[in-house]
């Protein structure tokens, strides 16, 4: 070697390195493509008989390929520019423009050979999504959006066509279940729900494996259609995918919260999860139902309707009991979930013939939905700790203090009992519109019930939140004695009406300072974080439990203001935690 050598050319940044996530994505979307060539495509053709199937399917794998070719030292450094965003979107173009072309002939359906969407054509093309790997962030509502509209039109094309009146009443029943996953899933994501996210990813790969195992038969194979009273949930894999990569990058960036945070989180998994069982067994028993009224009696069709029936019975049982305590709830959820296995396997039995002649709504209720159910409440170590934490013992009653602008809606004393809970599984999220909130109506009985020694708490603790009069100075640690500032202004109140806007407050009320008598030391990581501790709790904690600032950042009830309070402090453990809510 010379003094003069040349070194080497830096590696272009598109393929210096992959974040794991990112090569375990292009593995599955190479999988994706190459599974959807021998599926079908349409009523007549697989995607191996069709030219421009095979060849846009080999163009978008040579682009998933050239970066990893270049990070093994092959090829020329020419080649950077075609591992680019820009040449990997012109390069999965073509295959994307070619799965619209299948859709849009189901939909104009020229002939009685034609139409109909397969497989292989949802499998393509959430493969392309996969690898196309969108940064546009209203992607997932804009193909949320598409799937929804072809769902919708349904019903319409039966009207159109002359088909019976139950087809039609199943095609409005089909857009329905649609409507409802999709926005359980990607509407509620989109707004911020991390939760939703994930099981959106759960739903999109269940379906994708029900496509794969059951949907390429030579008997049977699964199709959805306009014209068909069906189309949407063979699409959900490919809303799935366009939302991959922003989910999984939101997950690593909330890797690092507290275990309390993320028992939470799954607990809220296995939530959405038997959400999604109430809608997919209600559908189940109304198309029955329906079909029974229209055609006649049939065994399969009154086992559907029975065992629909019972599903979203224990579906319902088993989520109230977790959102009421997910510690004693959890056997109960568990039960649940095997039950909801077993009145599954009733359906997909007695229809006639087994495999292919389930459909994926039959799969999804009786496999998919109850093992994601499971695993969300038996993997995580976090919720096993939770599960098999004591109840700790409730903090003597300290009297009036200085709430951070909680009140109640009432004047009288209220006990525990009364309260209205939000559940741990509440989801309060900041849009930019406004607080929205979803609780459940049941009464709380499982954490409330360690708070059983505060029975009563006086009116005069109706007071208003503390906000920063200037964003230059940062709040300092407050004692019990400290009296709090008053608010500027009242844009907390719309959002906090439900806690205490009812009862007219003042908005530049001054708050009352808090005796250093009443101090209550016996504040717990389970009072912060659980979502029916009072807001003036909530208020007590971060001023004489410092420690669980980071906690009462993560409740789900925490109202705007005291979130605002908090994040000012500069408190990087408390900052995680608010970083975590979105």
């Amino acid at each position: 070697m010379t003094d003069n050598a040349t070194p080497d050319a830096p590696a272009s940044p598109a393929v210096a390195g992959a974040a794991p996530r990112e090569i375990a994505r292009d593995v599955v979307a190479a999988l994706a493509l190459l599974v959807a060539l021998p599926m079908p495509w349409d009523l007549t053709h697989r995607g191996s008989d069709r030219i421009e199937v095979v060849l846009v399917t080999v163009l978008t794998l040579v682009v998933l390929a050239l970066p990893y070719v270049r990070r093994a030292g092959l090829g020329s450094p020419s080649w950077d520019a075609l591992t680019t965003p820009r040449a990997r979107l012109i390069g999965c173009a073509p295959y994307l423009l070619v799965t619209l072309v299948y859709l849009v002939l189901d939909a104009a359906r020229p002939g009685a050979a034609e139409g109909a969407v397969g497989a292989g054509v949802v499998l393509g093309l959430a493969g392309a999504a996969l690898a196309l790997a969108p940064t546009w962030e209203r992607t997932l509502l804009v193909v949320a959006g598409l799937v929804g509209l072809g769902a919708l039109a349904t019903p319409v094309a039966s009207l159109i066509d002359g088909d019976p009146w139950s087809a039609t009443v199943v095609g409005v029943l089909n857009a329905a279940l649609v409507l409802g996953v999709l926005w359980l899933t990607a509407v509620s994501y989109a707004r911020g729900d991390l939760v939703a996210g994930i099981v959106l990813l759960v739903v999109g790969a269940a379906v994708a494996i029900e496509l794969i195992l059951f949907a390429g038969g030579q008997e049977a194979p699964w199709f959805e259609s306009v014209h068909a009273q069906r189309l949407g949930l063979l699409l959900l894999p490919v809303v799935a995918a366009c939302a991959a990569r922003r989910v999984l990058d939101d997950v690593a960036a909330v890797a690092g919260d507290p275990q309390d945070v993320h028992a939470a989180r799954w607990v809220a998994v296995a939530v959405r999860c038997l959400d999604l069982v109430l809608l997919v067994a209600g559908f189940v028993a109304l198309v029955a139902l329906v079909r029974l009224v229209a055609g006649g009696v049939a065994v399969s069709l009154v086992l559907r309707l029975i065992c629909g029936v019972l599903m979203v019975a224990v579906a319902f049982m088993a989520r109230r009991a977790l959102v009421r305590d997910p510690r004693s709830g959890h056997t109960t959820a568990v039960g649940a979930a095997c039950a909801l296995v077993v009145l599954g396997l009733v359906i997909v039995v007695a229809r006639a013939g087994l495999g292919t002649q389930a459909n994926v709504e039959e799969l999804l209720v009786t496999f998919a939905l109850p093992a994601a159910t499971l695993a969300a409440l038996l993997v995580p170590a976090s919720v096993r700790e939770l599960v098999a934490s004591a109840p700790e013992p409730a903090p003597e009653d300290a009297g009036p203090g200085a709430p951070l602008g909680a009140a109640t809606s009432e004047d009288a004393p209220r006990s525990t009992s009364e309260e209205t809970p939000t559940g741990p599984m509440a989801v309060v999220q900041d849009g930019g519109q406004g607080w929205a909130q979803e609780q459940p109506q049941e009464q709380t009985q499982g954490w409330a019930q360690e708070r059983a020694s505060e029975q009563a708490r006086p009116a005069s603790w109706t007071a208003a939140a503390p906000q920063q009069t200037a964003p230059q100075r940062t709040p300092q640690p407050m004692d019990s004695t400290q009296q709090m500032e008053p608010v500027r202004d009242g844009s907390w109140g719309a959002a906090g009406a439900g806690a205490g806007g009812a009862a007219g407050v003042d908005s530049t009320q001054v708050l009352p300072p808090v005796p250093a008598e009443a101090a209550a030391p016996g504040w717990t990581a389970a009072h912060a974080l659980d979502p029916g501790t009072p807001l003036a709790d909530l208020a007590r904690i971060v001023q004489e439990a410092p420690h669980l600032r980071a906690h009462v950042a993560s409740n789900p009830s925490t109202y705007p203001a005291l979130l605002d309070w908090l994040g000012a402090l500069g408190d990087p453990a408390v900052d995680a935690a608010l970083r975590s809510r979105r």
